[in-house]
């Protein structure tokens, strides 16, 4: 079996991940590509070098610029669900949620409702109420089965509602 060795210095990680950040557009993108590097390397490092001194320093550095991507999705997804919220839109929500995971979607909602007037906050809880004891009514009526959902038969994309249905119960627990 032939075999590529690579060699990789702490200089040489640092780099490759700040080129990662500066070539990529989407902090989202930026933080797959980091984590991608971060699982190759592990994955192929000799298992020699994860125990010498080197791995470590590769692994810190690694580890720290995919904190800063990682922070910049939130700070982006934060940056379009607070005015979403204000201005109940439907697809920039839908947007973050799917951007998100559903730990990260928690969290950025937690933000946002900081970030929200109190009157803000009650509308958006009383809107995404609304909106999802409709879509659900909706959803029954077009399945025929008593608790079941049709959501597609009613015409409701599942990931949109997903997004509000999670949201709903966010802000419904912000607001008792």
């Amino acid at each position: 079996m032939k075999q590529l060795t690579l060699l990789l210095s702490t200089e040489q990680a640092d780099a490759r991940c700040r080129a990662l950040l500066d070539q990529t557009r989407q902090a989202g993108q930026a933080l797959a590509a980091l984590t991608a590097l971060e699982v190759f390397i592990t994955a192929t490092a000799h298992p020699d070098e994860k125990f010498g001194p080197l791995f470590p320093e590769i692994k810190t550095i690694l580890d720290q610029h995919i904190a800063t991507a990682r922070a910049r999705v939130m700070d982006e997804n934060l940056a379009t669900l607070v005015p979403a919220l204000a201005e109940q839109n439907l697809c920039d929500i839908q947007r973050v949620h799917a951007a998100l995971s559903r730990n990260g979607f928690h969290q950025a909602v937690l933000t946002a409702i900081h970030h929200l007037s109190d009157a803000t906050l009650l509308a958006a809880a009383a809107w995404t109420w609304e909106w999802c004891r409709d879509a659900k009514a909706r959803a029954e009526a077009a399945s025929g089965f008593p608790d079941a959902l049709d959501l597609r038969g009613a015409g409701i994309p599942p990931g949109l509602y997903a997004a509000l249905a999670e949201l709903d119960v966010y802000l419904q627990e912000a607001i008792s």
